[in-house]
């Protein structure tokens, strides 16, 4: 089993889509005007999709070969922000994995954030640029936004300044 692009799994899943309006075959320009993409980008991912035996092409009718893997594969993306509460301590736990530097970026804001969950931003950025992880600017950056793409830190402004709020 492969693992699919954003843009493949999107071709596929508008095959998948017009499948049930065109039994008979999703013709190729029906899904090129509701895709709307240029041929070029569509053509690599349909190739693609006909090697490992996802679909079928003749004549620019496109038809569906997987279908019970498809829809596993396809229809099991995990949204970022998605949470499953921890048994013992309460803890909430991202689903998606959180990289070593992610971990050591947690243990450092446990150390640093106060009784009600703040953290100043200069602070935190301070601690991750100089501080045991000696972090770059940029992976500083990428880091924190990761952080709060998964709802572990979130920006706030208080009266005396910039703050994360930090819900673990």
């Amino acid at each position: 089993m492969t693992n699919l692009t954003h843009l493949q799994k999107r071709v596929l899943n508008g095959i998948k889509f017009f499948q049930t309006e065109y039994p008979n075959g999703v013709p190729y320009n029906i899904l090129k005007i509701d895709l709307d993409l240029p041929e070029e980008d569509i053509d690599p991912v349909l190739v693609f999709l006909e090697k490992e035996d996802y679909i079928s092409r003749q004549d620019g009718i496109l038809l569906i070969r997987k279908e019970h893997e498809i829809d596993q594969k396809v229809e099991e993306d995990v949204n970022v922000g998605d949470r499953v509460e921890k048994s013992d301590n309460g803890d909430l736990e991202v689903k998606n994995q959180l990289s070593d530097t992610e971990q050591q970026s947690l243990e450092i804001i446990r150390k640093l954030v106060d009784d009600e969950g703040y953290l100043s931003r200069t602070l935190l950025e301070g601690n991750l640029l100089y501080g045991e992880l000696m972090l770059s600017s940029i992976r500083m950056y990428n880091l924190i936004t990761s952080l709060e793409n998964k709802q572990i830190l979130k920006k706030i402004q208080l009266s005396d300044g910039e703050y994360y709020k930090f819900t673990p």
